[in-house]
């Protein structure tokens, strides 16, 4: 029985419209795989039902902004409490707080329950689409798609018969090689076919158009980067990109459509010797067969190869790393002179209903799955609980130990001057001598020094040495230095007391070593205050 979730009319314009799921509408998983209940009791923690969605987004933002930090738990509970967000205004927030995350350091600590939150929560907000430009830029967000996120995700547009959608989540997961699920392979090929049976040539346009040579604007750079295509990343061809996708996905071959749907991938992904590979195949085992319309598709692609020199320019050299493969012409000949005319005259080509297969076979291993895989989803669920409740655990413990730190420290200084109260009798004569210390010598009228007249003093001294064995300098700090100041300089490295013992007499010499030592150690030479710190400080 599928949950009846009811939501409220809201006012605003931007307020987003939950679906209503009705239990008439087919559904290739199982409310059991899908583990609404286990979900549900995940959002039930103590964690996620004290905190504010609301005020989590404003104190999250807040904090990347000033400390540019936040901690990966309060992004994961961020990304859990999504659900209860009411406008797409919050959904731009959360998605702008997760692009400022990304480049953080503590970006490293990115979890997959995050990426399975976002997908269960967007999914309940009915706001899948927007997913997708999400899992397209990884460096901009960095979300990776677990198996189980993936099948509930490629379940949803299945059910809405998005296949293009679908199609992007199947490439998505070709690129990170991330299909080794038979439940994600079946519901992959079940979009990526339905996807090419219906797609148009507007669909495989490609964003970026040629432009006019009257609108091209040349500007002169430093280095010009060489084009590269590493066949993977660097496709944008989105023919090939579905192809590459199909064969991917169909890369296990054990029936006849099968083998099928991956010589179609590999037709739109332009392969043609792995295509000689796939009909040895089937001419090798007496059980293979290759479907009609795929040996038509076959060779119409086969008549219509025109040879392109810039194709060719882009094609990557050939490496011990990657199986050779047979240049496009040479397969070409191989194919129509040999292998079909084989697979003709051994009645190997029949008609297979590829739609109907993928329908059956994503229905028969969605069964196997929810015998044997519900247990798995539901384990994985509780781990990802259990693990955001212990991370929650262990901050408030480093929190607490913190704040008894700083008590700690305050009772301390708290101490200190209760113990100065309690002591001032007993260190009264001492305190005075002190105090007597700090007086000027002659506290006439004449020589009491005017307010400001220690800053005068204070910047002589840092620009004026007395000192012969110091650089002498101008005492005007935008004057340059002349030659003949400049004579009697030695390398001396910085130190900040420069002509102290200048107010004493000869009787407080100091002989040299010690006072390179003293030096050394950055005490002043005379071993006492400077002059400015006694009487002004």
């Amino acid at each position: 029985m599928f949950r009846l979730v009811q939501y409220g009319i809201r006012g605003s314009h931007h307020a987003i419209k939950k679906p209503f799921l009705y239990t008439n509408v087919r559904m290739y998983l199982s409310d059991g795989y899908q583990a609404f209940d286990k979900w549900d009791e995940s959002l039930s923690t103590e964690i996620l039902q004290k905190t504010n969605i609301s005020e989590l987004l404003i104190d999250v933002e807040d904090k990347l902004i000033r400390k540019k930090y936040v901690s990966s738990l309060d992004i994961e509970i961020l990304a859990a409490k999504l659900t209860n967000v009411e406008t797409t205004e919050d959904l731009k927030l959360a998605e702008t707080i997760l692009e400022k995350f990304r480049r953080t350091s503590e970006a490293l600590e990115f979890q997959p329950s995050l990426a399975y939150s976002l997908v269960r929560n967007y999914l309940d907000l009915g706001q899948k689409e927007r997913l997708l430009p999400i899992l397209q830029d990884k460096v901009k967000y960095g979300v990776f798609l677990d198996r189980f996120s993936a099948n509930l995700l490629l379940n949803s547009f299945l059910l809405e018969k998005k296949y293009k959608e679908a199609t992007q989540v199947c490439t998505d997961l070709m690129l990170q090689d991330e299909g080794d699920d038979r439940l994600t392979r079946a519901l992959g090929l079940n979009a990526c076919y339905h996807f090419y049976l219906t797609a148009t040539d507007e669909d495989f346009k490609n964003l970026q158009e040629e432009e006019d040579d009257e609108d091209i604007v040349k500007v002169k750079v430093n280095f010009v980067r060489n084009h590269t295509n590493d066949d993977h990343f660097g496709l944008i061809d989105k023919r090939k990109l579905l192809g590459k996708t199909i064969a991917y996905l169909s890369r296990e071959g054990n029936n006849s459509s099968i083998i099928s749907l991956q010589i179609l991938g590999n037709i739109l992904y332009k392969k043609f010797g792995r295509i000689c590979d796939a009909l040895q195949t089937i001419l090798d085992n007496n059980d293979l067969q290759l479907d009609e319309t795929i040996a038509k598709t076959l060779e119409k692609e086969l008549d219509e190869y025109v040879y392109d020199p810039i194709e060719t320019k882009e094609r990557l050299p050939q490496s011990p790393y990657r199986r050779l493969e047979l240049i496009p012409e040479a397969a070409r000949d191989i194919i129509k002179e040999k292998l079909l005319p084989q697979l003709r005259q051994r009645n190997k080509i029949v008609a297979l209903d590829l739609k109907e297969f993928v329908e059956k076979n994503l229905i028969e291993i969605a069964a196997l799955a929810d015998k044997h895989d519900t247990k798995k989803h539901e384990e994985q669920l509780a781990i990802w609980t259990r693990e955001r409740q212990e991370q929650f655990d262990d901050q408030i413990h480093r929190f607490v130990i913190e704040q008894k730190k700083l008590n700690l420290f305050e009772r301390l200084r708290l101490l200190e001057e209760r113990d100065e109260l309690l002591s001032f009798f007993e260190n009264e004569s001492r305190i005075i001598m002190h105090s007597q210390d700090k007086t000027f010598a002659d506290e006439s009228f004449e020589n009491v020094r005017t307010s400001g007249e220690h800053e005068y003093f204070e910047l002589a001294r840092k620009h004026y040495h007395w000192d012969r064995m110091e650089p002498r300098r101008s005492f005007h700090l935008d004057k340059k230095l002349r030659d003949e100041e400049m004579s009697d300089i030695r390398n001396w490295p910085p130190y900040e007391y420069l002509a102290e013992n200048w107010k004493y007499s000869l009787l407080d010499y100091v002989p040299l070593n010690e006072k390179m030592k003293r030096r050394k150690e950055n005490l002043p030479p005379s071993g006492k205050p400077p002059y400015y710190k006694q009487h002004f400080f």
